[in-house]
């Protein structure tokens, strides 16, 4: 696992001694809490040799593969989610990446990230605390080899240790995973630099009012959902935590194309199929609208103040 040094040349607009400590703690939660689980993992990654049996076998140890395809070699992975269909509806309408600092939040195993790598941005910081998603980064990088690919343990709640930082975020898929979507939208535009772009893609549902939906328990049986917003609200809120240059880029419904059980992802996991009625498409099992999935850019006013520690 890295350690910070490669922050260290930003100055001030890092508050590494926060991070530091708090990759420390998230390195005494691996040691307690997961070290029999993944220790040999990691241990095992940096001598695995393309094509071998032990790196096949790596590989399934790591299941289930939420995100993907991976090709390594002669090893497909079909991952639960064809991540491959998201990334070419909006990669056209990226900003160019090359030279540039990304950051990647709720980045799962990497897949977007190893996509960004192909512009050759100076750096790519990946930020999701679940140790399953590290191995499985470990596991691909340790093939493709980015040195500019950084994955950290860290949430969404630990993006005001930087500032006016980052180029270009992502954030895909995460914003209905936490509480207070507006603070999470204000973290990401005071880690932008002054005229940086978010790129935002997230679940919301059908309807032309500025409205949303806050389900009473589960949504698609995730308990850790909380507002589910319209487009139109969706841009409201963009709008009002700050952003300029609003722009919807997709607007699109999953199938089972995208998201379905795989060698990869089997039962006992579930997918798409588990979650919607099984008599009315257009809901999930809990009788709620079914997820539409929004893409939306837009830009940090280019006046805004640096903020730094």
């Amino acid at each position: 696992m890295d350690n910070l040094e490669y922050l260290e040349k930003f100055g001030n607009r890092v508050d590494i001694e926060s991070l530091r400590e708090l990759k420390k703690a998230k390195l005494h939660e691996f040691r307690t809490k997961y070290q029999k689980e993944y220790k040999a993992i990691f241990d095992r990654i940096p001598s695995l040799k393309l094509n071998s049996t032990e790196t096949i076998e790596t590989a399934k140890e790591l299941i289930p593969w939420r995100k993907g395809p991976f090709q390594i070699g002669e090893l497909d992975i079909d991952a639960e989610w064809r991540s491959d269909k998201k990334w070419e509806r909006l990669k056209e309408s990226l900003p160019d990446l090359k030279d540039k600092v990304v950051l990647d939040v709720g980045c799962n195993n990497g897949y977007y990230m190893f996509e960004m790598a192909k512009q050759d941005p100076k750096l790519v910081i990946g930020i999701d605390p679940v140790m399953h998603n590290q191995a499985q980064f470990d596991f691909i990088n340790h093939f493709k080899g980015h040195d500019n690919l950084k994955f950290e343990l860290f949430g969404i709640e630990d993006l005001p240790n930087f500032r006016s930082f980052y180029d270009v975020i992502f954030s895909m898929g995460v914003l209905y995973h936490h509480r207070h979507p507006l603070e999470q939208l204000i973290s990401i535009r005071e880690a932008l630099v002054p005229g940086g772009e978010m790129i935002m893609e997230t679940i919301g549902i059908p309807g032309e009012d500025s409205t949303c939906l806050f389900p009473e328990d589960r949504y698609s049986k995730m308990r850790n959902v909380w507002f589910l917003p319209t487009l139109t609200c969706l841009k409201n809120w963009i709008n009002r935590t700050g952003f300029i240059d609003i722009e919807v880029v997709s607007v699109s419904t999953t199938n089972f194309e995208e998201q379905r059980k795989t060698p990869w992802c089997p039962p006992p996991h579930q997918s798409l199929e588990d979650f919607l009625d099984d008599n009315d498409k257009s809901k999930t099992v809990e009788g709620y609208p079914a997820p539409v999935r929004f893409c939306i850019k837009a830009k940090k006013k280019p006046t805004s103040p640096i903020k730094t520690f």
